[in-house]
């Protein structure tokens, strides 16, 4: 069954919006972006319609969805383990940033992402010095992270959009 211009126009541009806020939610990590942004693509082939194209493009964007998790995990943890840290304290890291998420927003997630990779590595080595460099290497291995999710998410934007153009047409 078909649906109406209108309903798909609007479903179109409800669609982008939720794709939109995808994006902010890779920037502002309070909504699950790159899922979001995948979702939304799902939704679209779901209710829009698949088109000529539409299965590849999606396929395709959920390629750079799993890298974008991939690399959000991998990366951080590379980071903190290149710098000397232990897999007790990238673990621990993520738990208080977790909770720094849940508690005190994005902020609270970075700020406990780093202290509790600082804090874990200091109560296992004992050394302050160690516990900072790894500390930094969580951080640089977020910041790296951020950097792919955020080029994977406008990619699987694009991927819909060129979606969006050639089911128009």
């Amino acid at each position: 069954m078909t649906l109406p211009a209108s309903t798909q126009l609007l479903l179109t541009l409800g669609l982008g919006a939720v794709m939109l806020f995808g994006l902010v939610g890779i920037v502002a990590p309070v909504l699950p972006g790159l899922g979001l942004l995948w979702a939304a693509g799902l939704a679209y082939g779901l209710l829009v319609g698949w088109g000529t194209w539409g299965p590849w493009l999606f396929a395709l964007m959920s390629l750079l969805t799993i890298v974008g998790f991939v690399a959000d995990v991998v990366m951080t943890a590379a980071g903190a383990k290149s710098q000397g840290a232990s897999l007790w304290s990238v673990a621990g890291g993520l738990a208080v940033g977790l909770l720094g998420l849940l508690f005190f927003g994005l902020l609270g997630a970075v700020l406990g992402l780093l202290l509790g990779t600082f804090l874990a590595e200091y109560r296992r080595a004992n050394d302050s010095r160690r516990a900072m460099q790894a500390m930094l290497g969580m951080g640089v291995g977020y910041g790296l992270s951020y950097a792919v999710k955020m080029l994977m998410g406008l990619a699987v934007f694009g991927l819909w959009l060129i979606w969006v153009a050639t089911n128009a047409s």
